[in-house]
């Protein structure tokens, strides 16, 4: 039986926690003994008990600084005990690599650093070197900004089958609905997604849901307030990761005007529940929804405005975008995903012996 620990110093849920947890319940249901470390802070240990199986183990650390000597010793332990030492996000990278400074070398080959955005900096990663990247625009960018890294492309995955079963969140409406499912920070696009929600048709029947909770929610209700669309536009806040396929079926036209990603965790969930897709043409939806979905130039409010009109306007556009998408979303399963990790594990383990 494997051993692996998952450590992710995530100080909210979001896309990075919810790989990790589909990660991890598909190596639990592989045999594999899985553990997760997860930040004291946010509340997403709460969270991974609540989706997991009770067989695997959750445990909440500081995952703080360069100076969390307490995760640090952990961490020490960690790297005799476990086969496997999966490190996803900065925080995490940082306390491990000042543990392995006081290990022999030959412990830095059971460990494997996890990818999810777009950016990561080299400086936090020079301790390691092998890699799993949840997209090849991620995988070029490591590649080109940390040399020594060796990289395994892995993409993201998603259940089918959960897409297929469930209901809808909302309760029926007449009215077409616009979603976006995305935390509320920086760089996600809201504003955007707003501002051309005002430019279509006055008299459109039509409301724009917004899935997700963080930082801005307040600028962006007021936003709205101020662009007279309170009757129009709804904010759901933090939607559990048993309702988003649930969250997508109530949705008509999903519309993630993001300006950068890793991959797109939600744009995949969304095609899988055959919801047309229009997006900003980022490397990484370019990468996900390749021609399965309308995508507009990074930040063209009008272009997104046009496309999302175009959607309202033509039920048969609305209708071959739902199949492009729910055909191009089997693409990326939850099966593949975890077979690409163990696959990285295979190898990691035999260049150990």
């Amino acid at each position: 039986m494997i051993k692996v620990l998952h450590a992710i110093d995530g100080r909210a849920w979001g896309g990075a926690e919810r790989v990790v947890a589909m990660i991890a319940s598909g190596l639990q249901e592989k045999g594999c003994s899985v553990s997760i470390w997860t930040s004291r802070k946010g509340g997403c240990a709460s969270i991974f008990r609540e989706n997991l199986k009770e067989e695997v183990e959750i445990k909440e650390l500081p995952l703080l600084n360069d100076a969390d000597i307490i995760t640090m010793a952990h961490f020490h332990r960690a790297l005799r005990k476990y086969d496997v030492v999966h490190l996803h996000l900065s925080h995490a990278a940082v306390l491990c690599a000042a543990a392995l400074a006081f290990l022999p070398k030959r412990y830095r080959r059971k460990v494997v650093c996890h990818f999810h955005i777009f950016a990561a900096n080299p400086k936090h990663y020079k301790a390691y070197s092998q890699g799993i990247c949840v997209s090849k625009t991620v995988e070029r960018n490591v590649k080109a900004s940390m040399p020594w890294m060796r990289t395994w492309c892995v993409h993201i995955g998603i259940d089918m089958s959960e897409a297929a079963g469930c209901l809808p969140l909302l309760p029926s409406s007449r009215k077409i609905r616009i979603g976006y499912l995305a935390r509320m920070s920086e760089g996600k696009g809201h504003e955007d997604l707003i501002k051309a929600f005002a430019k279509l048709g006055k008299d459109e029947d039509v409301e724009l849901i917004f899935g997700g909770d963080g930082k801005m929610m307040t600028f962006l209700q007021n936003l709205a307030k101020e662009m007279d669309l309170v009757d129009k536009v709804r904010f759901l806040g933090f939607i559990d990761p048993k309702d988003v396929f649930s969250f997508w079926k109530s949705i008509d036209i999903a519309c993630f005007p993001s300006y950068t990603e890793g991959f797109g965790l939600s744009v995949l969930e969304a095609m899988a529940s055959r919801v047309p897709i229009v997006a900003y043409a980022n490397p990484a939806f370019t990468e996900a929804v390749a021609g399965a979905g309308i995508l507009v130039p990074i930040g063209d409010v009008e272009a997104l405005a046009h496309s999302l009109q175009n959607l309202l306007d033509d039920g048969d556009l609305r209708l071959r975008y739902q199949r492009l998408a729910y055909e191009r979303a089997q693409n990326f399963t939850k099966e593949s995903m975890v077979e690409g990790v163990t696959s990285v594990y295979r190898e990691i383990l035999s260049s150990s012996l």
